[in-house]
């Protein structure tokens, strides 16, 4: 028993984040090779692939259903990736430009082919969207940038790694105690790098996620424009590709797991996941025939896990059916859980059934007396049943 709950409250309170959990970068040779691990619930990812054209670079971007992207690479050979990392006060924004995340990304992605010019870009830039993350971009001479809120970090070491802490906060690698990365640390220290694709596919394999949830690992190589993918922690199969290649195709995208044998453990576990006859099997073969108390899972926070599975089966899968369930098995699990209760109305109110949303929502608000959100809901049915 104290083994399961270990396991799960290693999977759910590690930080994770819609980017990357873990990147590396050799230069050496003349070439640059970038790897990243996307750590992650869901093995919902995708690639989309955008044609540039005049003053407008090729863009190969990969992300989860939301099209919120966690990476990319361009035709110039400029990467990113993406980190969460714990809250870090943001203050120089006065006179800057308030602009979305995404769209940042992208604009940077179309037009920009060095780290130097993203710098200059992003120095303009509110960077508020920051105080809980940061960017890395990479580009083909191996110069790297790092984006946080308050700094932005020029360098060009032969070797980089990257993980979910800020440079800016440390004196030394030597502080940060992320087992992935004192892993791929450790790994770098008795190897002797090499620029290639094989190489930089067995660091990320050393920086995996502990609880086994590397959903993707994408090494670039930034001369050739190629792509390596590996699947859910699996490095023994991988799919190759060019962006040239891919935008010859147009516009248009992929789910990763779907470009992999239909009996790998990659493809399985999608599977499991997306499971339209039983949209709770992936939670429940989390849990096993263990029976954790409520209070247990509160603390390994499964109802932050519950939340998120079961939005995506609503906002982005748009089945509202599965995302009831989901709710409706968490709600069994933690009955004294307001914020599940509020899901699962949502939920309801999504798939029309106002009496069972409006039930869902009167318990959220009988366990939070507070919870704003649910009163208006219910008025909003009271108005639409008088109607």
């Amino acid at each position: 028993m104290k083994a399961l709950l270990v396991a799960i409250s290693l999977f759910v309170l590690t930080p994770f984040c819609s980017n990357a959990c873990s990147m590396y970068k050799i230069t050496k040779d003349g070439k640059t090779i970038v790897g990243n691990n996307e750590d992650w619930i869901s093995p919902n990812s995708k690639f989309w692939f955008e044609r540039g054209g005049k003053n407008r670079y090729d863009v190969v971007y990969m992300g989860q259903l939301d099209e919120f992207a966690q990476g990319a690479m361009n035709s110039a050979g400029l990467v990113f990736d993406g980190f969460a990392n714990d809250y870090l006060a943001i203050n120089n924004t006065e006179g800057k430009i308030s602009i979305p995340i995404g769209e940042a990304v992208r604009k940077i992605m179309r037009s920009m082919s060095n780290v130097s010019e993203v710098r200059d870009y992003l120095s303009t830039i509110d960077l508020g969207f920051l105080a809980t993350g940061m960017i890395v971009f990479v580009d083909k001479t191996g110069d790297y940038l790092i984006v946080e809120g308050e700094e932005l970090i020029l360098g060009s070491e032969p070797e980089k790694c990257f993980s979910n802490f800020y440079y800016s906060q440390i004196e030394s690698t030597d502080e940060v105690k992320l087992v992935n990365f004192r892993n791929g640390m450790k790994y770098l220290s008795e190897s002797d790098g090499n620029a290639s694709i094989d190489y930089t596919g067995e660091v990320m394999e050393s920086m995996m996620s502990p609880t086994g949830q590397t959903q993707y690992t994408t090494v670039y190589n930034l001369q050739e424009l190629t792509v390596r993918v590996y699947l859910f922690h699996d490095y023994t199969n991988f799919v190759e590709f060019t962006l040239d290649d891919e935008i010859q195709k147009g516009d248009h995208e992929v789910m990763i797991a779907e470009l992999f044998p239909k009996d790998s453990p990659g493809y399985v576990n999608y599977l499991k996941y997306n499971d339209p006859e039983d949209p709770t099997g992936y939670l429940k073969s989390l849990i096993g025939e263990k029976s954790p108390t409520e209070e247990e899972f509160e603390e390994m926070g499964f109802s932050w896990m519950v939340n998120t599975i079961g939005y995506e089966w609503l906002l982005y899968k748009n089945d509202s059916n599965g995302a009831i369930d989901i709710f409706k098995f968490g709600t069994e699990l933690m009955p004294n859980n307001a914020n599940l209760f509020d899901s699962l109305g949502e939920a309801y109110f999504k798939n029309g059934q106002f009496e069972k949303s409006a039930a869902a929502y009167r318990k959220s608000l009988e366990l939070d007396p507070e919870n704003e959100g649910a009163k208006q809901k219910l008025k909003e049915m009271a108005a639409l049943k008088k109607k």
